[in-house]
């Protein structure tokens, strides 16, 4: 399971910053504390705050649908289908082709080399025997445990994509298994049924059930990468869940649970799931093994204009993304974005836990407010442009610099570290 930890409450107090704050934490290790900083790399999203703590946990298959109304008038959230709920009838559809993963992971600490087991969920996507799952499930490993009911298999991990958080491992599966069909989370609407199986705390072929809470959720890792498109869904998500399949009502995969917000060590009823619609996108080449690349903008910190911030800062817009630094020799550092003068005074005091407030900063730095030709309103539709954008891409920013309205070309990079 992956589990994410972080001081985090809700959404935009003070102000939305993004940086190095978010992570993914495979199956039953426990997360970390997230400052959910504004430094993005190719524009990552973090949100400062100081309550609920975020887990990254795999969770199961969920489905949406309407419910049927009774003649008192009040709505079933689950119908039934010849006697049995949609819950049930999918469940007894699916659950042989959803499996449990176990990773042993190599790692050093205190240059002692040492091992750790990692369990999450996976399911069958083809014939071929190819399982998606989370890439945190499977971490570092090259071979894999996969076990349904009594049956064991050796899965080789064929690639993974850590910044998009998926993975496909491949088994000798009998043809009498049955790959999920995958739907699209574009048919999603909040409040449509979904459905969750996975293997929370190594409970096997558990299923949990909710609705969809929100679509296009986005949510900052702690390299400064966003992960966009979130599913959100108030079905149960606990560790293990992690690379299950969220299911809709026709019991077609429309995401991957990965991860869930919480105060405590636990489900509180808010999880998230990658869209199926990314695996999609990506599966030929994580088959294939090819290396999925992904574009580098560069600024370590950054943060969402309002019309608070513009008051504060006496800046002469009231949206956009205000540039507090950039990466030195990133893209963005070569085309010359400017960051505030007072940045870096700024980041020592947070580094400090001292006070730090946006009134520390001199308002002098850039302000991105258009990604060629669009508009930009803040950093989840930053990232959005950038994350459909490849290394290389030459991609214009409308700046507002000072009380100038500026064009600036930047070449993207690959993500450091791919």
């Amino acid at each position: 399971m992956r589990r994410r930890y972080d001081d985090y409450d809700g959404w935009p107090k003070e102000r939305r910053r993004r940086g190095a704050a978010a992570v993914l934490i495979p199956s039953m290790v426990v997360g970390f504390a997230a400052f959910y900083v504004a430094g993005i790399w190719t524009g990552a999203a973090f949100t400062h705050s100081s309550q609920p703590k975020v887990v990254y946990i795999p969770q199961a298959p969920s489905d949406s649908a309407g419910g049927s109304q009774s003649a008192n008038g009040k709505t079933d959230a689950l119908p039934d289908i010849d006697g049995t709920t949609i819950v049930t009838e999918i469940y007894n559809r699916v659950k042989n082709s959803i499996f449990t993963i176990t990773a042993v992971n190599q790692s050093q600490s205190s240059g002692q080399d040492s091992s750790e087991e990692d369990v999450g969920t996976g399911f069958l996507i083809d014939r071929q025997g190819d399982i998606a799952t989370n890439a945190h499930v499977v971490g570092n490993a090259k071979t894999v445990e996969v076990t349904s009911g009594n049956t064991k298999y050796t899965g080789r991990v064929l690639n993974t994509d850590t910044l998009d958080d998926l993975a496909i491992v491949r088994i000798d599966a009998p043809p009498s298994l049955q790959p999920l069909p995958l739907g699209s989370s574009k048919s999603l609407q909040p409040g449509n049924l979904v459905i969750a199986i996975g293997n929370p705390f190594e409970l096997t072929s558990s299923v949990s059930s909710g609705i969809v809470s929100g679509l296009n959720r986005s949510m900052a890792e702690t390299d400064g990468h966003v992960m966009n498109g979130m599913i959100q869904t108030d079905a149960p998500l606990n560790p293990g869940n992690s690379g299950g399949p969220l299911l809709n009502a026709a019991g077609q995969v429309v995401g991957i649970n990965t991860l869930i917000e919480s105060p405590i060590e636990g489900s509180i009823g808010i999880g998230f799931a990658i869209p199926i619609d990314k695996l999609v996108e990506l599966k030929s080449k994580l088959i294939s093994g090819s290396t999925i690349q992904h574009a580098w903008l560069g600024i370590q910190d950054m943060f969402d204009v309002d019309s608070l911030i513009q008051q504060q800062l006496h800046l002469p817009v009231g949206y956009g993304v205000y540039v507090t630094q950039t990466t030195k020799g990133s893209p963005a550092a070569k085309a010359g974005l400017r960051g505030d003068s007072n940045a870096t005074q700024f980041e020592n005091a947070a580094a400090n836990n001292s006070t730090s407030s946006t009134s520390m900063l001199k308002g002098d730095a850039d302000i991105i407010i258009g990604i060629d030709g669009h508009k930009v309103t803040s950093i989840d539709e930053l990232t959005q442009y950038i994350n459909q954008d490849v290394p290389g891409q030459v991609i214009t920013l409308k700046i507002v610099r000072g009380q100038k309205t500026i064009d600036v070309k930047v070449t993207l990079g690959q993500w450091p570290g791919q």
